[in-house]
């Protein structure tokens, strides 16, 4: 069902990210993992109505590789291709751990900020999820709130509140009856300091395809 993206791979997120939208619309199928722009406008009842930064995802590969604070970040995506991602981050450097499908157990790594985009690229598993949603109801400011350490804001996603045009939208994307729900907040700059996200797939006959939960959380030390 999804890729498997090589942990060797020494390309960036940021330049993965930088493929254009384009290339996303013009797919018939779409896997959870597969990567599109990332900095994304929330909806019509979010961030580009009520003057909020937009959900930027690359923004948590820049703080990772240029830290302008301490924090501990984690990463987690629960399917049939997990992976997981655990680091403390400091201005000087990055140490943790990462594992996923093709390495089951904890891979161990401490390297400079600057070098350690390779081991903690997993958000962009996320990409084309918020690729899809962005500029739909989908995606709704629910104000203010602490969160982590930092001062966010709160979005809730349902892509079940989306209008006819929007539904039908999702229902290629997703396959009928297929759905994104959960919470993200993001910091000042828009980026996601705490997501909790799950997708699922259909065939379009209404089965379910697959099936992801996503966590990520940045937490100011």
């Amino acid at each position: 069902m999804k890729r498997v993206i090589s942990i060797q791979s020494k390309v960036s997120l940021t330049a993965i990210l930088a493929m254009p939208l384009v290339l996303l619309s013009a797919c018939t199928s779409r896997q959870p993992n597969s990567t599109a722009t990332t900095k994304v406008q929330a909806g019509a009842s979010g961030a580009a109505r009520n003057g909020s930064p937009d959900i930027d995802l690359n923004c948590v590969m820049q703080h990772i590789q240029s830290p302008p604070e301490s924090f501990h970040y984690t990463f987690k995506d629960e399917s049939d291709n997990p992976w997981q991602e655990d680091a403390e981050v400091t201005p000087q450097s990055v140490s943790g751990t990462f594992m996923n499908n093709s390495l089951p157990n904890p891979q161990a790594f401490q390297s400079p900020p600057q070098q350690s985009g390779s081991n903690l690229m997993g958000i962009g598993r996320m990409a084309s999820i918020f690729s899809t949603i962005h500029m739909t109801s989908a995606v709704v400011n629910q104000g203010a709130e602490q969160k982590n350490g930092y001062s966010a804001v709160k979005y809730s996603i349902d892509t079940s509140r989306a209008d006819a045009t929007e539904q039908r939208l999702f229902n290629t994307i997703f396959g009928p009856g297929g759905f994104v729900k959960g919470t993200v907040w993001t910091s000042s700059d828009g980026c996601p300091v705490q997501i909790f996200l799950d997708e699922e797939l259909h065939a379009k006959d209404g089965s379910v395809q697959g099936k992801a939960h996503y966590q990520e959380a940045m937490v100011k030390q």
